[in-house]
Formats: structure tokens, C-alpha cells, sequence
């Protein structure tokens, strides 16, 4: 499996096909690499795309410590990723979680990007929210550890986000709990 080291130590699974102009996909928090598969099936007949796991997704390193996580690692980790493949610039999508890198990536970054599209990136919370928002990502993370995937997963999955998915792509939506 193709890994690469990060400027910080931390090793990432990546994948790379096709050619052409690079795509970089960056996942969001409820996948991985595989989610972006029916994109680089298509995409790969002329692009070069580029897929990776951040950090904490395996088999990307799981490294301990919240301190080895933030918004802005994860930006250097596609950096790196790029660098890694010597890509001197990208199109850079992003979805959810990876929506927030890619926007970070063209605020710090904007000479390494063709373009950045961005699906899904959502800012938290209002101001006056923060407390009930992080109260209910400790309730996530909370069930994730004491259910386990097996269990958790499918609630989680099943979120108001994911109706269109389950209603038009049924297999698609069973691959994507699968998955998660």
C-alpha cells in the first residue's frame, strides 16, 4: 500500500491514477478515499486524481493527541500529499470535513490550486451555539467508543444529510454505512 510521511512524521495512505491535470479529493469525516471512487472512475480517463486518507482514518496513522489534529494540519497534509507526488498545483474538491480543508487550502495555498470546489462545509456553530455543539459532538464520540461502528454507524449514517442518498442511491447509500 502506498504511504507517504507528512512534514510532522505522520504516515498517509494515498492512491493515484490516470493522467493529465491533477485532481486532489480530500473526504469528509463520514468516509475515506473509497468515497471519492465513482468520481475518479470517471475522472481518471483524463485527469490525474489523487485520493488519500487524513490522518486518524486508517490505514493512515492514527497518531495520539488532539494537538496532532486542526484545520490547518489537515491543509498541510494535502500539501504534503502534493508534494509527495511532486504536483506543483491541483483542482482541490473537498466534501464536508474536506470542504473545510479545501477552503482553507485556497486561503493559505491559492498559487498550488487550478480551482477549489467545495461541498458541504459547514462552520460549526453560531456563536451562541458553540456549547450545545460541542455538547453533541462529546455524544457522537461518546457512542461511537461505547457502541462501536457496527452498531453507531447506521444511526449516524441515517442523519437528515443522508435521505437524498438513501432515497435515490439505496446501494449506494448501503456502501456508504458500509463503509462508514
Amino acid at each position: 500500500m502506498p504511504h507517504l510521511k507528512t512534514n510532522d512524521g505522520v504516515k498517509l495512505y494515498y492512491e493515484d491514477s490516470g493522467t493529465g491535470r491533477p485532481i486532489l479529493f480530500i473526504h469528509e469525516f463520514s468516509g475515506d478515499y473509497r468515497a471519492w471512487e465513482l468520481q475518479v472512475r470517471y475522472f481518471a480517463r483524463r485527469y490525474r486524481c489523487v485520493t488519500y486518507n487524513a490522518r486518524g482514518y486508517p490505514p493512515s496513522d492514527v497518531p495520539d493527541g488532539v494537538e496532532r489534529y486542526s484545520q490547518r494540519r489537515a491543509v498541510d497534509d494535502a500539501v504534503d500529499v502534493l508534494n509527495h507526488l511532486a504536483i506543483e498545483k491541483a483542482h482541490v474538491v473537498g466534501l464536508s470535513m474536506g470542504g473545510f480543508a479545501a477552503l482553507h487550502f485556497g486561503v493559505h495555498y491559492p498559487d498550488r490550486a487550478f480551482s477549489i470546489v467545495i461541498g458541504a462545509a459547514g462552520m460549526g456553530a453560531e456563536p451562541d451555539k458553540t456549547a450545545q455543539f460541542r455538547e453533541e459532538v462529546e455524544i457522537v464520540a461518546r457512542r461511537w467508543e461505547s457502541e462501536g461502528a457496527q452498531k453507531f454507524a447506521p444511526i449516524y449514517g441515517s442523519g437528515p444529510g443522508r435521505e437524498q442518498l438513501e432515497m435515490k442511491d439505496p446501494r449506494g447509500f448501503n456502501e456508504f454505512i458500509a463503509q462508514l
